[in-house]
C-alpha cells in the first residue's frame, strides 16, 4: 500500500484506523540534521576573521608606530647636524669661504644614523645651511624602515663693530717721545692681497677733548688729521660695547686665556696640514716664504685677567687686556688691541698695524708710545680680525624652516 502522508506503508491485513494511527510516530517538523554543523563553521569563520583583523591592526599599528618613531629620530638627526655645525664653527669659513662656494661634513650618531651637513656662504655676512638626517631601524643588513628628514637655517656672522678713528686711541694722556711712528695713513700689511688700497685713512692720536697729548718730535705722528679730538674716546663704551658684542661676549669666545704676567715669544705653527692652535700659535700675519699658510686665516682672541708683558713674537687677531698692554722685543702684530688701562712700549722694535685702544681705566699715569716702534691704523688687519674672529648665529626672521 502506498504511503500515506509520511505515515508510512500499512501493512497487509491492516486496517486504518484511528487506533493504528495513534500508535505510529510522525517526523518532527523542526528537526534539521547537520545544522549543527553549519552553526560551528560559520562561528569559526567569524572567529578567524576577528583575530586575523585584529592582527592586522595591531600590525599597522606597529608600523605606524616605528614609522614615526624612525621619523623622530631622522628629524632629531637634522636637527643635530645644524646644532653642530653652530657649536662647532671653527670661524676658518669666515674668510676662507667665497661667496656661494658649498662645503659639506657628515656627522656619525652611533647606532642611528648619520647628518650630512653643507653650508653655503651666500654673501659677506651669511651662510645657509641644509642639514639632512637619515636613520634606519633594523640591521644595517635588512633596514626594516628608513626615514629622511631635511632641515635648513640662515646662520650670520656676528662681526663686533668697534669705533676706530685712529691708529692709537685713548681716553687718558698719551706720551709720544723717542723715534716711534705712529700713522693713520691707511697701511696693508706686507704681502696681503685682496685688501681695499683705495680705503680712507684715519687719525694718527685719537684722544678726548680734555686730554694731555705730548709728542716730542711732531712727525712722529702723521694722520688726517695728526690727533683727532673725540669725545666719544672718553666714553667708556667706546672700549667696552662693539655692536652686536660686548667685551664679555668676546672675552667667553677666547680661543686664547692667558692669567697675566709675561708671555714669551708666539708664533704659528701647524701639524699634519692644519693648523696648530695652541696657546703659543697666535695666528700667522707674514706671507710668502717662512710663513705658515695653514695659518692664514686663524684670526685668535686672546684675553689676559690682568697686567700683560709680550716679549716678542708675532701673530693677528684681537688681543684683549684687563690691565696694562707692555711690548717688548721685535713684537709684531696684525689686527685690534684693546686695553682696560695703559699702553706702554718699552724695549725693541715693535710693529702694530690695525689699531690701538687704551681706556687708561686707571688716571694715575699716561700710556707712553716709545722707542723705534711703529704703529699703522690698517682697515684691511681690523676688518679681518673682526670677521675671522667673529662667531655665527641664527638669523632672527626666517633662521629656520623644515624642508621635508
Amino acid at each position: 500500500m502506498k504511503s500515506l502522508d509520511g505515515v508510512g506503508v500499512l501493512p497487509a491485513g491492516r486496517a486504518l484506523t484511528a487506533e493504528y494511527l495513534m500508535t505510529r510516530t510522525l517526523p518532527d517538523a523542526r528537526s534539521r540534521e547537520g545544522f549543527s554543523l553549519v552553526l560551528a563553521l560559520g562561528a569559526i569563520v567569524i572567529i578567524g576573521t576577528l583575530v586575523a583583523g585584529s592582527s592586522f591592526v595591531v600590525m599597522q599599528e606597529t608600523r605606524l608606530g616605528r614609522n614615526q618613531l624612525v621619523q623622530a629620530r631622522a628629524f632629531a638627526a637634522a636637527e643635530l647636524g645644524l646644532n653642530k655645525i653652530q657649536a662647532d664653527w671653527d670661524k676658518t669659513p669666515n674668510l676662507l669661504m667665497n661667496n656661494g662656494a658649498s662645503f659639506d661634513t657628515i656627522y656619525t650618531i652611533p647606532n642611528q644614523g648619520t647628518a650630512h651637513v653643507r653650508y653655503t656662504r651666500l654673501n659677506n655676512e651669511t651662510f645657509w645651511l641644509v642639514s639632512e638626517g637619515r636613520v634606519s631601524v633594523g640591521s644595517m643588513l635588512d633596514p626594516r624602515a628608513t626615514a629622511i628628514k631635511r632641515v635648513n637655517a640662515i646662520l650670520r656672522l656676528r662681526v663686533p663693530t668697534v669705533r676706530v678713528n685712529g691708529a692709537f686711541t685713548t681716553s687718558g694722556n698719551i706720551t709720544v717721545q723717542g723715534s716711534p711712528e705712529v700713522t693713520g695713513n691707511n697701511t696693508i700689511p706686507p704681502g696681503w692681497t685682496g685688501c681695499d688700497a683705495t680705503a680712507t685713512g684715519k687719525a694718527g692720536i685719537v684722544a678726548p677733548p680734555s686730554a694731555t697729548v705730548t709728542i716730542q718730535k711732531p712727525t712722529a705722528v702723521t694722520g688726517t688729521p695728526q690727533v683727532l679730538r673725540d669725545s666719544l674716546a672718553n666714553d667708556s663704551s667706546t672700549y667696552v660695547r662693539f655692536g652686536d658684542e660686548t667685551w664679555n661676549t668676546l672675552k667667553a669666545q677666547a680661543n686664547i686665556m692667558i692669567t697675566g704676567g709675561t708671555v714669551g715669544s708666539v708664533e704659528p705653527s701647524a701639524i699634519a696640514g692644519k693648523c696648530n692652535k695652541t696657546t703659543t700659535n697666535w695666528g700667522e700675519p707674514h706671507r710668502g716664504a717662512g710663513s705658515v699658510p695653514e695659518c692664514y686665516n686663524y684670526f685668535p682672541i686672546i684675553y689676559a685677567n690682568t697686567t700683560l708683558h709680550v716679549n716678542g713674537g708675532y701673530g693677528q687677531g684681537i688681543i684683549l687686556v684687563e690691565g696694562d698692554f707692555k711690548i717688548n722685543g721685535g713684537f709684531e702684530w696684525n689686527g685690534l688691541i684693546i686695553v682696560k688701562d695703559d699702553f706702554d712700549k718699552a724695549n725693541g722694535n715693535a710693529r702694530v698695524r690695525g689699531a690701538v685702544m687704551a681706556r687708561d681705566a686707571n688716571v694715575i699715569d699716561d700710556s707712553f708710545v716709545t722707542g723705534n716702534t711703529e704703529y699703522a691704523y690698517s682697515e684691511c688687519a681690523i676688518d679681518r680680525a673682526l670677521r675671522g674672529s667673529a662667531q655665527v648665529v641664527q638669523a632672527r626672521q626666517r633662521a629656520w624652516a623644515e624642508l621635508f
